[in-house]
């Protein structure tokens, strides 16, 4: 097994969760009907956003426009996408569970892949974890990779820089497969307080 990350806060995956979801998807579905990911997205954001912000009548349009329902949106879509991107069997699931524990988000997304799926993505994540400067990276693949915006890591970046999470990302072979474990905590009461 090998692990990426920055993740610190593992005794936060202890505490007794307030809710749990659980998806099964396949990636052909997300494939197909690629906006399916940013309404799932959406729902998620808004789903758990409302745990955060209590007070605020989800049909306000304070909740519509909350930072933290947002920001758990494009966390969340970027995991997704990455799932649906980098699944060698378009038919195998991808398995996600989101828990809520107090002020803390996890998210979790495992998908299977192949080797050659699997070395760019590794890659990716060695480049990611390995910088000490994430916003000189991401502007360096945005200059380096305005033409293959997919494969770049553009997306896990921005997360990684601009919201406050950590992220674990496990890769365990599994003869000619991989299993891609993902794993993000996304603090709450950091966001709020900023």
């Amino acid at each position: 097994m090998r692990k990426y990350g920055n993740f610190k806060s593992a005794n936060h995956l202890n505490e007794e969760p307030d809710s749990i979801i659980q998806i099964h998807l396949k990636p052909l579905d997300l494939m197909r009907y690629w906006r399916r990911i940013g309404i799932l997205s959406d729902f998620i954001g808004y789903f758990y956003g409302f745990s955060f912000l209590p007070n605020v009548p989800t049909e306000s349009m304070d909740m519509k426009n909350s930072e933290i329902v947002n920001s758990i949106s494009t966390v969340f879509n970027e995991l997704l996408e990455n799932a649906a991107k980098y699944s060698y069997d378009k038919k195998a699931d991808i398995d996600i569970s989101l828990i809520h524990r107090g002020s803390t988000f996890e998210m979790v997304v495992r998908n299977i892949t192949n080797d050659a799926n699997v070395t760019a993505y590794e890659s990716s994540l060695k480049e990611i974890f390995s910088s000490n400067d994430l916003d000189s990276l991401y502007i360096e693949k945005l200059e380096t990779n305005e033409n293959d915006p997919h494969h770049s890591g553009i997306g896990l970046i921005m997360v990684l820089k601009d919201y406050p999470v950590e992220m674990e990302v496990t890769l365990e072979s599994e003869g000619e497969h991989t299993i891609i474990t993902s794993r993000v905590l996304y603090f709450t009461n950091e966001f709020l307080r900023s």
